[in-house]
């Protein structure tokens, strides 16, 4: 069971789900954040591939959130449009509201990655990161010929970002797409009981935020601004830059370890590798 935490600015309220550590707590506790197009439960996927189980029988208080106009935290019609950074401000204020005591480290999968990546490099609020499926270094093969022009060009990049969202997209908020098919492993789960779980948790997407996590470079001053360990996780069928290549962009980082999980996708939680998975960051928690 999860408890609710609000925190609540002019115009909106931003809400999470709080787990509590179900064995002697270590005192720590992980913010979480979903990738694009997936809503917070993505952390509570299904019996034996929960990562809130997990980590909370490990003996940390693991808290999930929506992102800021994502499923249970809608925006008002006053924020049409809204980027990256001014959504990891939302959520920077948002936990020191919330005024947790114990240290905090940002997990983030995929999109959420680089929200978490956005949020520690613009305001530190966490003493380590764990990204999963990860990477400032965009996906270049999605993007067009004309978008490649803005590759390494941050500054260019955030003048125009409405408008590449908008061109490349249609609209500012993508709607929930139908979730993997389970033809391919990339974005799919192990078992089709994982799949429609996968379906289940689908939700809509902002189109800055994905504009921005392709955009090779986009957000290169908070990546290079990061001066924490950082933990990164890959699938071996996973998308993305190289996982050797990951840890470049970080060049502040004091530390860095990647983990490799065999037969596993870009969807971590829907693979029994979720197992060594949590262990692997437990222990290089444990480390810090």
């Amino acid at each position: 069971m999860s408890a609710e935490l609000t925190a609540s600015f002019d115009s909106f309220t931003l809400r999470a789900d709080l787990y509590r550590a179900k064995t002697t707590p270590k005192n720590i506790t992980l913010f979480c954040l979903p990738g694009g197009g997936l809503s917070k439960d993505y952390f509570d996927l299904a019996p034996e591939f929960s990562f809130t189980d997990r980590m909370c029988a490990l003996g940390y208080d693991v808290i999930t959130m929506d992102h800021p106009g994502i499923a249970s935290n809608p925006m008002p019609d006053s924020h049409i449009f809204y980027t990256p950074r001014d959504t990891a401000g939302y959520m920077a204020k948002a936990l020191k509201q919330l005024d947790i005591q114990n240290p905090i480290i940002g997990i983030g999968h995929s999109l959420g990655g680089m929200m978490i990546m956005l949020m520690q490099g613009l305001h530190a609020p966490f003493k380590g990161l764990g990204l999963f499926g990860s990477s400032a270094g965009g996906l270049d093969w999605g993007l067009t010929e004309d978008e490649k022009a803005y590759i390494n060009k941050p500054e260019n990049f955030a003048r125009d970002i409405e408008a590449l969202s908008l061109a490349k997209f249609g609209r500012s908020m993508i709607p929930a797409g139908n979730g993997p098919s389970g033809e391919s492993i990339v974005f799919g789960g192990e078992t089709t009981e994982l799949n429609q779980r996968l379906c289940d948790v689908a939700c809509e997407m902002n189109a800055a935020g994905a504009m921005m996590s392709m955009m090779r470079g986009s957000f290169r001053k908070e990546a290079e601004a990061i001066d924490v360990p950082l933990f990164f996780a890959f699938g071996d069928h996973d998308i993305g830059i190289p996982p050797k290549d990951v840890p470049k962009a970080f060049i502040n980082a004091p530390s860095t370890q990647t983990v490799i999980l065999d037969t596993t996708g870009h969807n971590h939680f829907a693979f029994s590798s979720i197992e060594p998975l949590c262990k692997k960051l437990d222990t290089w928690i444990t480390k810090l």
